[in-house]
C-alpha cells in the first residue's frame, strides 16, 4: 500500500477540521468531485481512519 503525507490541518476549539487542498486535489485526482455541503465517511480500517467521500 503507498503512503505519503499529504500536509496537515489544526483542529478548531469545536473540533472542526479543514479538508486541505492536497486531499482535495487528490480525490479529483481519482476522479471524487468533493465540493463544498458534499459529506465525508470516517473510516477506521485496521488502526488507521481513512476519509472517503460519502
Amino acid at each position: 500500500m503507498d503512503e505519503r503525507i499529504l500536509g496537515t490541518t489544526k483542529v478548531t476549539d469545536r473540533w472542526r477540521m479543514s479538508l486541505i487542498k492536497a486531499v482535495r486535489e487528490e480525490f479529483d485526482a481519482q476522479g471524487e468531485n468533493v465540493e463544498v455541503g458534499d459529506q465525508v465517511v470516517f473510516k477506521k480500517v485496521g488502526e488507521k481512519i481513512v476519509i472517503e467521500p460519502a
